[in-house]
């Protein structure tokens, strides 16, 4: 008995041990191999004897786990459901499961709960189970049609994908085109047989990924388009005039012989569109017979246009055209030309039909008895008087038309211009030309409105004077030769040297020529300085031309003395000669005033076409600046010590003065002695205080400055 109760409480023992809650959850959700419908799901178990994995859509798992036994499925939404979103896919002893049946980019929550237990008693652990989320991989397919609305004659249809992926998994493609034929191309062109409206299918997929789109193209049939000029209107020719002899304008009848072609589905519409060439369209849809009248003459396309249409869309056309023509009046009167007045003398009317037609004949009646065919005639008329003449027209298929005008023969009018003579020079002052009759008009060569003749042109120039008396014009006309100038050139201004002279030359040709210096031939010589010209003249044209002539000398220059300037200052030389070049010592080119500022010794060489001449110069620039020092007093007493008063410094002298207290000038410098012995008029001068004034300059750094200085100093013994 003791060894089965024994028993007992180790089964009891065993049971209560089996079905306890797991204490350790699973860990690591991780997802792999993930398609669009498909994605495996692992994970690293805990101690439970088994476990579950429920998937949820949307958000995370937010029901309870009860302790329960589970039924899963690896299909999503075949397994046990804790809500519409929420299902079991696995439960067992494993680390992962492949999940199947998912919505493509939809995320999912995947949740473990370990459990232990069999039979009917179960034990989950919900506290810190794991849970991780991933989305779906997504494609999305559309494709486009190049031309959705085609005719069944000539259609070809493109169609081109448009594919969103995830993932870089490859892709198929299924088309359907609606008429039982398919393609696994990716951009596929398909051409129908049948008119009709077609549904494209395609399909796309690639590894647990599929989309579908379907899109509407249409094929309509071709109308067969064409009209005629209806035969029972009289007179309804391809060719008819503007205005009949009757009077009567053109009239044009069509009727429409097209047949159309329709489908079946929709296609009940049809626009008509009649275009006559002339800016007129009409748009007419149920009458088969049309008629048109022309307001203006010409050849015209009259286009007649057919469209099939579905939902107010066009989808196929086709059109045919004829020919028509609208033969003008055989007269216009813009094309009319004939002369209105005319002076008795010599007269001659002319008179033209202008038409482009050759078939057109013109009949004309002059209004004196004569009358003549022709489309250009001419007509002289034996009496002064008024006249009216009579045009009639017909072309080659009968258009007529007449035209009234009158012409007038006047009296012959006197006329006359003086002022014009019988030749003139190029480019000569203008003429005023005066008429024998004022309020003419000008016409010809180089004249303008107020009769002033200009000689612009070479050669023979006719200038015309029209007047007009009593409805009669008159001209009468001048010629007026005009001759070239006899142009040339002494060339540019020159010079010559000092007592020598030049020959100057121009070409004489026929000419005749004359020079400032009296010579009449083709040259002269020059030997002054002075205005030179020369005149040529021909055939009464002349022409003068001057040069301006120098005369220039050798060079002549002169640097100065070798000169100590104080430190700052500047030199300023000038060197200047009539055309010349100058060529310094330290590569200077100038000539005329320069300023040097540094030691040296300079020279330059100056040349012109009369000569050459140079000098040289030594320049030394104290290395301090220069000022003046003046003595306060003297003692002129021979013994060689002070015996003048004389300034000093680094400056330059220019004059100085010495005065005494009643302003007698005593001594003024002369040359470069700036120095005062005392003796005043051969006599030497009492002790006492005496004044002085003195001119200098300074260098500077911006250059020689002028100063002046006085003051006041004692003469002692």
């Amino acid at each position: 008995m003791h060894r089965g109760i024994w028993i007992f409480f180790l089964v009891c023992a065993s049971i209560v041990t089996y079905a306890q809650q797991p204490t350790t959850s699973a860990s690591g959700v991780t997802f792999s191999n993930t398609y669009c419908s498909q994605t495996r799901v692992s994970w690293t178990n805990g101690n439970g004897t088994s476990r579950i994995v429920i998937a949820s859509k949307g958000a995370p798992f937010s029901s309870i786990v009860a302790n329960q036994f589970y039924l899963a499925n690896s299909s999503y939404g075949s397994g046990h459901n804790f809500t519409t979103t929420e299902f079991v896919v696995y439960n067992g002893t494993a680390s992962s499961v492949v999940v199947s049946n998912l919505e493509k980019n939809t995320t999912y929550y995947f949740s473990v709960f370990e459990y232990n237990g069999s039979g009917t008693t179960f034990f989950y652990r919900t506290t810190g189970y794991p849970e991780a989320s991933l989305t779906t991989a997504d494609l999305q397919a559309d494709f486009s049609i190049d031309d959705p609305y085609q005719c069944i004659n000539g259609n070809s249809f493109t169609f081109t994908p448009t594919v969103s992926v995830g993932g870089s998994a490859a892709l198929s493609y299924r088309w359907k085109f609606g008429d039982g034929n398919t393609s696994t191309a990716e951009s596929p062109t398909h051409t129908y047989t049948a008119k009709n409206m077609y549904n494209v299918e395609l399909t796309v997929s690639s590894t647990q990924c599929e989309d579908v789109i379907v899109r509407p193209d249409t094929v309509a049939p071709k109308p067969d388009v064409s009209f005629i000029q209806d035969p029972s209107v009289d007179g309804n020719t391809r060719i008819q005039c503007l205005l009949s002899p009757d009077g009567s304008g053109n009239y044009y009848k069509f009727q429409n012989t097209s047949n159309y072609g329709f489908l079946s589905t929709g296609f009940s519409f049809t626009v008509k569109r009649w275009d006559y060439g002339d800016g007129t369209v009409e748009l007419n849809t149920n009458d088969n017979f049309i008629d048109h009248v022309y307001t203006e003459a010409g050849e015209y396309e009259v286009k007649f246009v057919v469209s099939n249409s579905f939902n107010n869309v066009e989808y196929c056309t086709d059109s045919a055209s004829l020919l028509v023509e609208v033969r003008p009046s055989p007269i216009d009167s813009s094309l009319l030309s004939l002369d209105s007045i005319q002076c008795e003398n010599l007269n001659l009317f002319e008179f033209e039909n202008g038409t482009a037609d050759p078939t057109v004949v013109s009949t004309w009646n002059f209004g004196d008895g004569n009358s003549v065919n022709g489309n250009a005639v001419t007509h002289s008329y034996a009496n002064v008087g008024t006249y009216e003449i009579t045009l009639e027209a017909t072309d080659g298929i009968g258009c007529y038309a007449m035209y009234k005008d009158s012409v007038r023969l006047v009296p012959q009018p006197a006329n006359d211009f003086s002022g014009l003579g019988a030749t003139s020079c190029l480019g000569y002052d203008a003429i005023q030309l005066n008429p024998l009759v004022a309020g003419g008009v000008w016409i010809g060569d180089d004249v303008d409105a107020d009769g002033v003749f200009s000689p612009n042109t070479l050669g023979d120039s006719e200038v015309s004077y029209v007047i007009e008396a009593a409805g009669c014009k008159d001209t009468v006309t001048k010629t007026v030769t005009v001759f070239e100038v006899p142009r040339f050139s002494l060339g540019p201004d020159t010079s010559i040297c000092s007592g020598t002279s030049f020959t100057k030359r121009i070409d004489k040709g026929t000419t005749t020529v004359s020079w400032s210096t009296g010579a009449t031939d083709s040259f002269t010589d020059v030997t002054n300085a002075g205005i030179l010209w020369a005149e040529r003249t021909d055939n009464g044209c002349k022409f003068r031309d001057t040069m301006r002539v120098t005369v220039i000398s050798a060079p002549s220059i002169e640097l100065g003395p070798d000169t100590l300037l104080c430190g700052g200052g500047r030199k300023i030389i000038d060197v200047r000669a009539s055309e010349a070049t100058y060529t310094w010592s330290d590569g200077y080119t100038g000539g005329g005033t320069r300023t040097i500022t540094s030691t040296g010794d300079y020279s330059v060489v100056v040349t012109n076409k009369c000569g050459t001449a140079s000098d040289d110069i030594v320049l030394e620039f104290l290395p301090y600046a220069c000022d003046i020092f003046m003595p306060n007093a003297f003692s002129p007493n021979g013994d060689g010590l002070n015996d003048l008063f004389r300034p000093s410094g680094t400056i330059i002298m220019k004059s100085m003065e010495v005065y005494n207290r009643w302003g007698e000038l005593l001594y003024t410098s002369v040359g470069d002695n700036f120095a005062w012995d005392g003796y005043a008029n051969g006599e030497l001068s009492q002790p006492g205080v005496y004044f002085f004034f003195i001119r200098y300059e300074k260098p500077e750094e911006e250059g020689v400055t002028p100063m002046t200085l006085s003051g006041k100093f004692h003469l002692v013994y």
